[in-house]
């Protein structure tokens, strides 16, 4: 059973929970707040959110069943959880809904240029949620959520972590972020009530985290098929040079397989590479 706990205004809800995790037993709380004033992303990127209009929470789950150099696959589960519940909010949110309904022109992502290997080209209005590695979500090319994951091990086991979570969601106006941000109602013109949003989310997370335990590669497998740029050409960066790679998949150690030109295979870890959009 979940256990719930609100605040208007915390430091982080991530380190809210890691401040209590040697004082009491906070397996499956979740903590939200209207505010983080130190709220952080991946790398300790700072993370916006305009206060009482957005999701920002955190969960706790006993993670103590993933072996330790398994643990990317937490980083897998978590976001096919949340685009579980977003699927079909963004799929209601245009359900009905008239052509003056739309959201304006200058809302929406771009169109996604798409190469296959052997450099044909096709473009796509961006229909569906994906993940850029390792867990952002994002729609079309810009981003929607941010993951951010501390977990604990002992011994080759992993065993608490807590989950946080940013989700745009009612806001409508955005610093010019490099991962130009959009919110749900910037892609469906509606207002979202966080609560329930947030209740649905946990729970789908939740299933995602207890599937691991009898079919982690369903999870590995579903991740692929909702990684951002999977099996297509794309410009990156690495080590201050743009390089045209092509995204072969992820391997057991939760590393970015990509493959050059020359059919070169390289794996790149967090912060070795830099997505160009």
């Amino acid at each position: 059973m979940l256990q719930y706990h609100h605040f208007d205004t915390l430091d982080s809800t991530n380190a809210y929970l890691q401040r209590l995790q040697s004082e009491t037993d906070i397996r499956n709380w979740v903590v939200s707040a209207d505010e983080q004033t130190a709220g952080k992303g991946m790398g300790n990127n700072g993370w916006e959110s305009e206060v009482g209009k957005n999701l920002t929470f955190s969960l706790a789950v006993d993670t103590g069943f993933l072996p330790a150099e398994r643990q990317f696959l937490l980083s897998e589960a978590v976001p096919l959880g949340i685009i579980a519940v977003l699927d079909e909010v963004i799929s209601d949110g245009f359900e009905g809904m008239s052509y003056r309904g739309l959201p304006s022109i200058d809302t929406l992502p771009p169109p996604v240029g798409r190469y296959d290997m052997d450099g044909r080209a096709s473009v796509s209005m961006p229909s569906k949620l994906s993940i850029k590695w390792p867990n952002d979500l994002y729609y079309g090319n810009r981003k929607l959520a941010g993951i951010l994951i501390n977990s604990t091990i002992k011994a080759n086991m992993m065993d608490l972590s807590i989950i946080g979570i940013g989700l745009n969601v009612n806001q409508m106006q955005f610093k010019d972020w490099p991962t130009h941000p959009i919110s749900l109602k910037m892609i469906t013109g509606k207002d979202y009530d966080l609560r329930p949003l947030m209740e649905q989310i946990t729970a789908h997370i939740i299933k995602k985290v207890e599937l691991l335990k009898s079919n982690p590669t369903a999870i590995e497998q579903a991740y692929l098929k909702r990684l951002f740029r999977y099996q297509t050409w794309a410009d990156y960066e690495v080590d201050g040079k743009a390089l045209r790679l092509f995204m072969t998949g992820i391997d057991a150690f939760g590393r970015l397989q990509l493959v050059d030109e020359q059919q070169t295979l390289h794996c790149y870890e967090i912060k070795q590479i830099k997505f160009l959009v």
